[in-house]
């Protein structure tokens, strides 16, 4: 009985395991995207702000809140979290 529920546990940490590494490579995608939204718009880091990631086989768009902006600006990085470029989501 006691090897019946070490198994389900140990499926358990181990998902844990993996999200921590993901949150924290998505933590570190985020904080560049908004080094980079910043210094191409020339706002400081109170005025810039990550809202979200979308991530797919290819790489991820990260949307990042400006101050200011009508739109978000997008940040889109390769599969293995290297940013490729950023730009505003509005045309004009």
């Amino acid at each position: 009985m006691k090897s019946t529920l070490l198994v389900p546990v140990l499926f358990a940490l181990s998902a844990c395991a993996t999200g921590g590494v993901n949150d924290a490579a998505q933590a570190d995608l985020q904080a560049s995207c908004e080094a980079l939204v910043g210094a191409e718009t020339g706002t400081g880091p109170s005025g810039v702000k990550a809202i979200s990631t979308q991530s797919g086989p290819t790489g991820s768009v990260t949307s990042v809140f400006v101050a200011g902006a009508e739109a978000p600006w997008l940040c889109r990085a390769d599969a293995t979290g290297v940013v490729t470029g950023v730009e505003y989501s509005r045309e004009g």
